[in-house]
């Protein structure tokens, strides 16, 4: 067999399997895979020059899709630029197969160009990792195919996340002039399974785990739950009949999907009454029952571990998203499963002995919020969060960078909206490839996306503004630029002057117009906070994308959000007092 037919059959097991989409970027080892997705028939694909780029990409796909995406790339350094993607996939539990082409045994480790050693290359992040031998006539087909039904596997399993496929090819590596016919895995012709189809386990709750928790729930007074980042639909309204039942109060995540558009008992702006000493002196919860992924909030699990009562985690997989140490009981069940078996019984508990008004307390500064953002004629951080919150449709999906972006979002984000989806990269919380995670979204859902990220972000993946030309989906990319990070503004050692703006803020002096002329994007930068509404709105109807740039000061958001906390405070505090 040759590789053309070895890649062919690669390839065509992964479209099997579901695989979402591939992202290629160019080189010559990888030829027979890029060959092979280029002429598959139903391989969603798209291609790019820069491989971190691509794997974001890939990553903001599979993310939108809830299923693997596939990445491609040529030997050497290029599978090393996959790593900061790698490492957040592994961390956020999103499925990546990624395909590294690599030389041939007999050229390894003896100074051959373009040649390192990728064998298990992504260590500990791969959730497994596996080497292909080089295509020849003893190779059976059925044992490629199956290897790769397990890989995907892999990739999918709790916690899923991203496994890596190292594939040696001898030259000749193109087919030379006449390209052979598409090599499909049975006998030539296209057939829709995969040769192993593997099983995912149900995770439910055993018998001893619900009597525990059953017996437990019976004696709770006050009750709070806490809805984390959730993944899909099925685990969102889950989470909603769960809410209505228990009839708790919910602090929900920005990613949780109850955040943006939530109703009673959800508690959308938590955060800022747990600023409240008045709040907090009421805040005595007996029982936390935590449902999904970690929080973007810092300041609620401080306040978790700090409360001595019994805090239950339940996530669908064994990763440990326990960093204050406040969970005493934890439950590895399906989040749908769970919240459909625990709904009905909640309705029969007994009603909360709260003596806190959480309703409306959130309403009130939520109007104060409001009322603070229409005070305002230029465009803020904060203004920005929250009108992208309030402005995006339903059938959207809102993106929120690391840094500022997604903490404003949690902070700010009006419930009050018809409620988009929204995905965020917290696996491990950096500002690499969020344009290219944002681009990943669009293909994945095929709805409009908008995405807010700094200045800082948008710099560190300035080459994935070239993802963003071809797009037929509306993408609408909002460019807080404040000069550098802004978010070192509310740390420490801000007060050292003299190291704080070389070293920490760092600012560069750059605006994006260029930019966006550079890869043939249209770009505004809104001079007022109404023109800002009004170019958000119409660019999310707009096919293809949009770069906003927002132009904001340092030293005035720091004092836009110290001044807003203290109105939100006494907000909070009057209807205490009240």
């Amino acid at each position: 067999m040759n590789n053309q037919a070895w890649a062919d059959i690669l390839i065509d097991e992964l479209v099997r399997l579901g695989a979402c989409g591939f992202v290629v970027s160019p080189g010559s080892r990888s030829t027979p895979l890029a060959l092979a997705v280029a002429r598959h028939p139903d391989a969603r694909q798209v291609l790019h020059f820069d491989e971190r780029g691509a794997a974001f990409a890939a990553l903001g796909w599979a993310k939108a899709a809830g299923r693997p995406a596939v990445l491609v790339c040529t030997s050497g350094s290029a599978a090393a630029n996959y790593w900061p993607a790698v490492v957040e996939a592994s961390s956020g539990r999103t499925p990546l197969v990624i395909l590294t082409a690599d030389r041939p045994p007999e050229l390894q480790r003896c100074g051959a160009n373009q040649t390192i050693d990728q064998d298990r290359l992504y260590g500990g992040f791969a959730r497994a990792a596996f080497t292909l031998p080089c295509a020849g006539a003893n190779c059976p087909v059925d044992a490629l195919r199956g290897t790769l039904d397990q890989v995907f596997q892999q990739a999918v399993h709790p916690p899923a996340g991203p496994v890596h496929v190292n594939c040696m090819f001898r030259e000749p590596l193109d087919p030379g002039n006449e390209m052979p016919p598409y090599k499909f895995a049975e006998s030539g012709s296209a057939v829709s399974v995969p040769r192993t189809h593997w099983m995912l386990p149900q995770l439910e709750l055993s018998e001893p785990s619900q009597h525990w928790l059953l017996n437990r729930l019976h004696e709770v007074r006050r009750g709070l739950l806490l809805v984390g980042e959730l993944r899909d639909t099925r685990e969102r309204d889950a989470a909603r009949s769960l809410a209505a039942a228990l009839r708790w109060p919910v602090f929900p995540d920005i990613a949780s999907g109850l955040h943006i558009g939530g109703e009673p008992p959800v508690v959308a702006h938590f955060d800022t009454l747990l600023q409240s000493r008045r709040f907090l002196d009421g805040f005595k919860p007996d029982f936390i029952l935590h449902v999904g992924g970690n929080f973007v909030s810092k300041r609620l699990l401080e306040r978790v571990s700090t409360r001595s009562c019994t805090v239950v985690q339940v996530c669908p997989h064994p990763m440990d998203l326990d960093p204050g140490r406040a969970v005493e009981r934890r439950i590895e069940a399906g989040i749908d499963a769970f919240c459909r078996w625990l709904a009905p019984v909640a309705k029969h508990l007994s009603a909360q002995e709260w003596p806190l008004p959480f309703d409306a307390i959130n309403a009130a500064v939520g109007a104060e919020m409001d009322a603070w953002c229409a005070a305002r004629s230029t465009p803020t951080e904060i203004g920005t969060a929250r009108t992208v919150s309030r402005l995006a449709p339903a059938d959207a999906t809102l993106f929120f960078a690391n840094s500022m972006p997604v903490r404003d979002a949690d902070m700010f984000a009006s419930k009050d909206a018809p409620g988009a989806w929204v995905e965020v990269n917290r696996g491990a919380s950096g500002i690499d490839g969020n344009i290219a995670t944002a681009a990943g979204l669009a293909l994945g859902s095929e709805r409009p996306v908008a995405a807010v990220i700094g200045d800082m972000a948008a710099l560190h993946d300035l080459n994935s503004l070239a993802l963003l030309r071809n797009l037929a989906t509306p993408l609408v990319l909002v460019v807080v630029n404040n000069d550098g990070g802004g978010i070192f503004s509310f740390l420490p050692i801000a007060v050292h002057h003299e190291f704080f703006e070389s070293h920490f803020a760092a600012p560069h002096g750059l605006e994006f117009s260029r930019a966006a002329q550079m890869f043939g994007l249209p770009h505004h930068a809104p001079a007022s906070a109404r023109d800002f509404e009004e170019v958000f709105a119409a660019a999310l109807k707009h096919p293809g994308a949009t770069v906003i740039e927002v132009r904001s000061q340092r030293d005035r958001n720091l004092v836009d959000h110290e001044e807003l906390r203290e109105r939100l405070t006494a907000a909070c505090d009057r209807v205490l007092a009240g």
